[in-house]
């Protein structure tokens, strides 16, 4: 199953929703998602005095996501070279953890 991430368009959707009232179905189908994730946008990123906010949720949902970070390996070439020439001379990955 794939996830798709929310827009800011739907955010925004989702933020006039709820001030205008609606409910978390009724939001989502507006939106032709699933009423989960309208709950799990809404319940995490709402405040009791300000409510739901679409650019601090956005801002938020993109701090989260998930980056690539850098292998060990290519941090430092000593490594590298060393774990290249091994593995050029025909090591196994595996016997490779404990030199």
């Amino acid at each position: 199953m794939v996830r798709r991430r929310l827009t800011f368009t739907e955010r925004m959707e989702i933020s006039t929703g709820s001030k205008a009232g609606w409910g978390v179905r009724k939001i989502a189908s507006h939106l032709g998602r699933c009423p989960s994730v309208v709950s799990r946008e809404l319940r995490p990123n709402s405040t009791k005095t300000r409510g739901y906010q679409a650019v601090t949720a956005d801002v938020k949902a993109q701090r989260q996501r998930s980056r690539p970070q850098v292998r060990k390996v290519a941090k430092d070439p000593v490594l590298e070279a060393r774990v290249n020439a091994d593995l050029a001379a025909s090591w196994m990955p595996k016997g490779l953890v404990h030199v």
